[in-house]
């Protein structure tokens, strides 16, 4: 492998920064950039030459890409605190039967998008939960919305998800729908930065004259309407697929959306149990529903035997938290209190090195992984209370067997940080962990 070693300069525990704030060209060997840099062409040819085979090989060079990427903080004043992840490639097994996609075309005019959104609650959900402030659009922004409306320009078209049709769930459209209710509902937008009717500005709803109004409520807008029984997978993929513009939605945010009620509640009670905050240090935000993805995939290889996992990995999480619903009381309680008493476990067990990569330990600590969040939060969660108090027992024990299968040139290794999605990675994370805790409980 072609390797040119520099000096590093390491800016506290998890700040690792170049000294010109730049992270390395894994591409470009002979750049000075204050880290090790990787020739990955010239690693595929030495690697080629004593047998190794290109899957492999690309495997290897994806998990130290992202081992160099993890351990570089360009600001170092910001903690790194969630690996970036690397879930792979792999495209769902879960056929798709095109006849059960079932959406309806229609032309509703903007009176009767705000007459949805002016009821008591409100029959358009505009997603209150998933409100971030620095991605609204600003008053000239909203402005020109209205101004497109009022010159009769066309709008782009909705989607809604029309399952429950007394409250749609608006897949796109985020950004234009929240504008209408503040110029037209709240009547709290005041027009400004017109580009063609200067005349209007400053100018709320209240001050437009009666033609002006008509032709507002009057436009008609195209919107796409997916209709009850299409199957809660293939409105997720419509959601990931349409909502890339404006207000994008994170795909936990998209599974809280479709979860309503019982699944969504759970995952949120989960996420604010202070066992979890504890044991990942706070260091896991809400922003974008993060904590509840921790969480969602806690509960979904809880309840599918990771053996059973069929890619891809979204899917998966989609399944298992609709799957929350159907549970009972009784059921969902012993979950949460086997959750509870996994993060306290790995607390008492790995302290402040809980879910994260131990390569370097005990020198310098990883951002925390949703793959050892993942592996270890249900291996614990299945041990009864003497085989949890065992493990606690012999923590020693376990963090240096811990170590030794963090070797950066183990195939454990490689199933915690490249293609984390795939069934072969899932199979050996599970695998390795489980014999891990079996060895220490039979010792």
């Amino acid at each position: 492998m072609t390797r040119m070693n520099t000096n590093r300069t390491d800016h506290g525990e998890e700040s690792h920064s170049s000294p010109v704030g730049r992270p390395p060209d894994p591409g470009m060997p002979g750049r000075h950039s204050g880290h090790t840099v990787l020739c990955p062409f010239a690693f595929i040819r030495v690697h080629s030459r004593f047998g190794a085979s290109p899957k492999s090989v690309i495997i290897r060079i994806k998990g130290l890409m992202m081992k160099n990427k993890n351990e570089t903080n360009t600001d170092l004043h910001r903690e790194i605190s969630v690996e970036e992840e690397d879930i792979g490639t792999a495209l769902t097994e879960a056929p798709l039967n095109p006849a059960e996609i079932n959406i309806l075309v229609k032309s509703p005019t903007i009176s009767v998008l705000t007459d949805r959104l002016s009821q008591d609650p409100p029959e358009i959900d505009l997603y209150a939960d998933f409100r971030r402030d620095d991605d609204l659009w600003n008053d000239e922004q909203q402005s020109r919305l209205i101004e497109s409306i009022l010159i009769k320009l066309p709008l782009p078209t909705f989607y809604f998800d029309g399952t429950d049709d007394e409250k749609w769930l608006a897949v796109n459209g985020l950004q234009r729908l929240n504008t209408l209710r503040n110029f037209i509902i709240e009547k709290k937008l005041s027009l400004k930065g017109l580009e063609f009717l200067k005349h209007l500005e400053g100018k709320k709803y209240d001050d437009l004259p009666s033609a002006l109004k008509r032709v507002i409520a009057q436009t008609q807008v195209i919107a796409y309407i997916i209709n009850p029984g299409t199957p809660a997978e293939v409105k997720y993929n419509i959601f990931k697929r349409i909502n890339t513009r404006g207000l994008v939605l994170e795909h936990q945010e998209i599974r809280h959306a479709l979860n309503q009620g019982i699944p969504s509640q759970f995952v949120a009670d989960l996420a604010g149990l202070k066992a979890f905050k504890q044991a990942t240090e706070n260091k896991i935000s809400s922003s974008g529903m993060l904590d509840r993805e921790f969480v969602t995939r806690f509960v979904a290889f809880y309840i599918n035997a990771p053996a059973d996992y069929v890619p891809d990995l979204d899917s998966f999480l989609n399944k298992g938290m609709s799957q929350i619903a159907s549970l009972s009381t009784e059921e969902r309680d012993e979950i949460k209190e086997n959750f509870r008493k996994s993060m306290a476990a790995a607390s008492e067990i790995f302290g402040r090195w809980a879910f994260r990569k131990a390569d370097s330990y005990p020198h310098r600590r990883k951002p925390i992984s949703k793959a050892l969040f993942e592996v270890w939060s249900v291996c614990l969660a299945k041990l009864s209370d003497k085989d949890r108090n065992t493990l606690i027992k012999q923590k020693e024990t376990v963090l240096k067997k811990f170590v030794r299968i963090c070797d950066i040139n183990s195939p454990f290794w490689n199933a915690i940080t490249s293609s984390t999605g795939e069934k072969a990675s899932v199979d050996e994370r599970f695998k390795r962990i489980e014999n891990l805790v079996s060895e220490v409980l039979n010792d």
